[in-house]
């Protein structure tokens, strides 16, 4: 099986996108290093955008062509972590110590709570340390410490909100982003008219319904016109042509680039706080733009017409039942979605359902079962690479700020 790569966000503290983690998949056994450097050209402007978190093994340290990679990407723009037993080879700490000494970040796994009284900077300005891990086994004096002689902590297998409050409060300051596509208990329900409010423009959207009628909910809520407009001018057509109206949008846009942006409109927390970082509604771009750079591969599909705008469409909305916190079928009972649209969403069937579920598993961390999936499907490591960093590239942008 070919090595399939993995790309996710990171988030900082307030929950914006702060660095890329790239993970990677054999089914043979650890990555090798040339899997990763053939891949230069397509992370390279994810590392251009934001910090590219790179798991490393130790020997690589010893190889030039790790070195050069690591250059050619940009010394401030990579961070490459080290499995634990990095520390206890003092040629290895050497050969970190002289990439610090290049200021190229260097990162450390740690998997024994000891190890935290044990490090010195020198080497290291990084450590990773499961959330789970370090909330059970290692003393908060200890975390407290490592803060404070110059570490960033970094949390993975975050995966409730919970834990990630848990996180922030305890300094650490990247922390990956599992928990973003599920709901938390804790917040409160929105109130029956907001939702019915989304559902009816979703509707409309889903319909490609008069402009008019469109409009019409944007005039009942001037909230709702407001972020709109802040989104589109966030990405669409960039700083040399602001859109200042409604009509305009749609002039400047076109149709169907609007119905785009009113479908990724509806995580945009227009009922709620306004300027903050919104990780559900990038989320949600990015599995749109994933599933639509990766549905060419399937081939024609029963009763869809363009299966890139279906796939698209699949993506967007296969969070919808996150956002409203209701069951997916409930919310499909209010849309009038084509079969195999439906289908997708709510069983994850036919070929968008499967392309939906194995993307959806690799968002969990499932690298194995969505390589599977993904080869069964046809779609190559390199076009599932491609497309999500084509993916993040774009809804890293996307900001209401």
């Amino acid at each position: 099986m070919q090595a399939y790569h993995f790309f996710s966000p990171l988030l900082a503290p307030d929950q914006a996108w702060a660095a890329f983690d790239w993970q990677t998949f054999t089914a043979s056994g650890p990555v090798e290093l040339p899997a990763l450097t053939a891949l230069g050209d397509i992370c390279a402007p994810l590392a251009r955008q934001l910090p590219l978190w790179i798991p490393c093994q130790r020997d690589w340290l010893d190889n030039a062509a790790f070195r050069e990679f690591i250059k050619k990407l940009g010394p401030n723009q990579v961070i490459p972590a080290f499995p634990p037993e990095t520390a206890e080879s003092r040629p290895h700490l050497g050969a970190c110590q002289a990439l610090r000494a290049d200021d190229i970040h260097v990162a450390l796994r740690v998997d024994d709570g000891s190890m935290l009284k044990q490090l010195a900077a020198g080497s290291f300005d990084h450590l990773l340390l499961d959330a789970e891990f370090a909330r059970g086994k290692v003393p908060l004096i200890d975390l407290i410490n490592a803060h404070q002689f110059g570490f960033h902590l970094v949390a993975s297998g975050i995966r409730s909100h919970e834990l990630f409050e848990w996180a922030v409060a305890k300094r650490f300051s990247l922390l990956s982003s599992q928990f973003v596509i599920t709901v938390d208990p804790r917040a409160p329900v929105d109130a029956d008219t907001t939702r019915l409010k989304l559902l009816k423009l979703l509707s409309l959207v889903v319909q490609d319904a008069d402009t008019r009628e469109i409009e019409e909910i944007f005039r009942q809520e001037p909230k709702l016109s407001y972020n709109l407009l802040r989104l589109v001018n966030s990405v669409a057509v960039g700083p040399r042509t602001p859109i200042t109206g409604f009509a305009q949008a749609i002039t400047v846009l076109g149709r169907r680039q609007l119905q785009r942006w009113l479908q990724l409109l509806i995580y945009a927390n227009q009922f709620g706080q306004a300027n903050q970082p919104n990780p559900l509604m990038q989320q949600a771009a990015v599995r749109g733009k994933l599933l639509e750079g990766m549905a060419h591969k399937l081939g024609p599909v029963a009763d869809i017409d363009d299966v890139g705008e279906a796939a698209y469409m699949v993506g967007i909305f296969s969070l919808l039942d996150t956002l409203l916190r209701l069951p997916m079928a409930d919310i499909l009972a209010a849309l009038p979605l084509a079969e195999p649209l439906a289908a997708a969403l709510g069983r994850q069937e036919g070929p968008l359902g499967r392309l939906l579920h194995a993307v959806v598993e690799g968002e969990c961390g499932n690298h194995a079962v969505a390589g599977e999936m993904l080869a069964t499907l046809g779609i190559d490591a390199a076009t599932h690479a491609r497309a999500q960093a084509d993916a993040l590239l774009w809804a890293s942008r996307i900001t209401l700020e």
